[in-house]
């Protein structure tokens, strides 16, 4: 890898690893800022939704945004940018409004960064999978490091620094990505065929539906399943097995440390030559760890753990190999919309996933609940390897 491509990835990382901190570390920090500007309940939930509604809102809009101008690299570095000093706004803040205002900017600037990544890899890199892994460790890392750091600074004299930090650390990827000038695109196949010549509203539409929609339900089913499992681990461990929130935090951190694990080392590149084969081997992976977990353990035990990494493993695999598989196919000025579209089925799963776990989980119990998640995946993956047979059988 050259010097400049080394640089630009660097901003990747801080990227990915800046929007997990954000989200994750804040989420520790709300009963501090609660405290600080004396919050009532109704509002501090506020702190975390200004910036999820708007990165959930604006992925596909500046995803075309970025298609439309031609140009993801100036609406990635802008994004970041806007990210950057919104933070520093957020460290400035003098009551909850300035605080959530400002939350609702950077929200939108890291739907920008999101919506322009996987564009920006599939046009710069010609073996993009290696790239994506390293890039995903980031988010992984921020997942794990988000709540230690945000519990770090969860003290009235230290929260702004949390934000300032985040500054910093956004303005040295702003620089980094100053080198994408100096990268040449590689030559896509998928901008050698005819769909590249068709420039049309309807059927970029119809193109976008085509190839989207199986890569989008099974990134929505996935999400649904690992959200939901997250919260049913916590309801669980925490609730009815009476565990304290550190051991619920041990073994949320194996699911992260599994995902770091299996990005570093490459083990979906590595096991799978095809993207596909990755993305459906381990969606039926997190199933059948959900299944074990629900037969073979008590949800505390060694055995249990031992089934944590191993979904953590395959939510890493899936996670790296779920975009591009549904990515590649599309040419390049339709990337970063296509890249909105299935990170935008990512989020709303996490959200019906939250909103779903805790009901099941008082109706059907944990281990009934976790067959029902692991069923959504399988069945889902069932649906799509039906369908892909279907397409190829000769009428």
């Amino acid at each position: 890898m050259n010097k400049n491509k080394a640089i630009v990835l660097a901003g990747l990382l801080i990227m990915e690893l800046l929007a997990a901190i954000d989200t994750t570390g804040v989420t520790v920090m709300v009963p501090t800022l609660q405290n600080v500007f004396q919050i009532p309940p109704e509002i501090a939930g506020w702190i975390l939704l200004a910036y999820l509604i708007p990165f959930s809102l604006f992925l596909v809009p500046l995803g075309y945004l970025a298609d439309r101008l031609n140009n993801p690299e100036k609406v990635i570095t802008w994004s970041i940018f806007t990210f950057a000093i919104s933070s520093a706004l957020c460290g400035l803040a003098i009551n909850e409004y300035m605080l959530i205002a400002c939350r609702i900017i950077k929200g939108t600037g890291a739907a920008g960064m999101f919506a322009c990544e996987f564009a920006i890899i599939l046009k710069y890199w010609e073996e993009p999978r290696r790239t994506i892994e390293i890039v995903i460790t980031g988010l992984a890392l921020g997942v794990l490091v988000g709540p230690i750091v945000g519990g770090l600074f969860s003290q009235p004299q230290y929260w702004r620094y949390f934000f300032f930090v985040g500054t910093v650390l956004a303005i040295i990827g702003f620089i980094a990505y100053q080198w994408l000038k100096k990268m040449q695109p590689v030559l896509r196949l998928a901008d050698q065929s005819e769909l590249v010549q068709c420039t049309t509203f309807g059927f970029k539409a119809k193109l976008l539906t085509k190839i989207l929609f199986w890569g989008m339900l099974l990134d929505f089913v996935v999400s649904i399943a690992t959200q939901g499992t997250n919260l049913l681990i916590t309801l669980e461990v925490q609730e009815t097995l009476t565990k304290s929130a550190m051991f619920n935090g041990l073994i949320l951190s194996v699911i992260s440390l599994a995902m770091i694990l299996a990005n570093v080392l490459g083990i979906g590149s590595r096991l799978f030559r095809k993207t596909e084969t990755a993305v459906l081997a381990s969606g039926a992976l997190i199933a059948l760890s959900l299944i074990c977990l629900a037969t073979f353990s008590n949800w505390i035990n060694i055995t249990a753990f031992v089934f944590y990494f191993i979904f953590g493993l395959g939510l890493g695999i899936f996670i790296s190999t779920i975009e591009l598989m549904v990515l590649n196919p599309l040419p390049t000025s339709m990337l970063a919309q296509g890249n909105g579209w299935i990170v935008t089925s990512m989020q709303a799963g996490y959200g019906l996933g939250s909103f779903i776990a805790p009901l099941l989980f008082l109706q059907l119990k944990v281990n009934i609940t976790a067959g029902v998640f692991a069923g959504m995946v399988l069945f889902t993956i069932f649906l799509f390897l039906v369908a892909k047979k279907r397409k190829k059988t000769p009428t």
